[in-house]
């Protein structure tokens, strides 16, 4: 039992290791906090179209992008990151009105030792909730058997900064807000409007950019918060990037369709896409119960204490 127990967890913390590394590049939220339900209310739709303002630059238009995109709250996400070897696939409803909440699901098929997970959690395919206070991680297999039947993992963000090597708090996960990749163009200080592309069916306009660590207090022209440029600095730096290419596609509605980005990170190269649909879609995400959940201190003194009894 001391041997079934502690491959359990260590596929466990390897998988959430694996995933806050996926995260620091891809995903997550942003307020440390209580753990209160946020529901972005249903039928919120985005503003009539707009044109962009003439003769106005690719910096200045992005900048209203980002108010409308802000201003719709939630939408659907579909997402592909590869970092290194490892691959996932994400897809869910997300909100980031206060901090990125909602709920989603990561196939990790495409980690090496699938085949372990597998069989030690029940799968390769696993929900995540995202709440103000951190994530928590649903889980089956082995690993139901060695915490009294609890399924939750329950993971918080100083828990996330450990997975990630020390990174800083919960700021490392929030790139799959739309938002955020529009202020990372912006702060790029080099944006180009690449042209008109089709988007899921969607004519879009497409921009680009690459933003570099380095210069990035020079190339921001004030347009974001010392705090914003302080923690995109910290992100990358964390992860080992020195730049990042990011490329995003516009709507007529002036509401992010598309986000992608590509660079070389100490976890090896690194590329995310990003979908985005029905904006304004409702969003609920509550923490489960604590009668169901285990936290990640507790799981590591379970690894611990099987350890020993081998």
């Amino acid at each position: 039992m001391a041997g079934t127990r502690k491959t359990a967890v260590a596929v466990v913390l390897a998988a959430l290791a694996l995933t806050a590394t996926a995260c620091n590049n891809d995903s997550g939220a942003k307020n440390a906090g209580s753990a209160a339900p946020t529901t972005a209310a249903a039928g919120t739709t985005a503003a009539a179209p707009e044109a962009a303002p003439a003769k106005v630059s690719p910096a200045v238009f992005l900048e209203q992008v980002g108010k409308k995109t802000g201003a719709a709250k939630s939408a659907k996400i579909d997402e592909e990151v590869t970092v290194g070897g490892i691959s996932m696939k994400v897809d869910g409803a997300l909100g980031w009105a206060d901090g990125l909440q909602g709920e989603m699901t990561m196939d990790m098929a495409g980690l090496p030792g699938a085949d372990k997970m597998a069989a030690g959690l029940g799968g390769t395919a696993f929900t995540y909730r995202f709440v103000n206070d951190g994530m928590y991680m649903k889980l089956g297999g082995q690993f139901a058997q060695v915490t009294d039947g609890r399924h939750w993992v329950h993971v918080g963000y100083d828990d996330i900064s450990k997975l990630q090597g020390g990174a800083n708090s919960a700021d490392q996960l929030k790139k799959a807000d739309p938002v955020e990749a529009v202020q990372a163009l912006i702060a790029s200080g080099g944006v180009t409007e690449v042209g008109k592309e089709t988007v899921g069916g969607k004519p879009t306009t497409h921009y680009t950019g690459t933003l570099k660590v380095a210069d990035l207090v020079a190339a921001n022209g004030n347009k974001l918060s010392p705090e914003q440029v302080d923690r995109m600095k910290k992100s990358l730096s964390t992860a080992g990037v020195t730049s990042e290419t990011i490329d995003v596609w516009v709507d007529a509605d002036q509401l992010v369709v598309k986000q992608a980005g590509q660079a070389d990170s100490k976890a090896g190269a690194m590329k995310f896409s990003v979908t985005y649909s029905d904006y304004g879609t409702p969003v609920a995400a509550t923490a489960p119960d604590k009668s169901d959940t285990i936290e990640m201190a507790e799981l590591a003194q379970l690894g611990k204490n099987a350890g020993a009894g081998n």
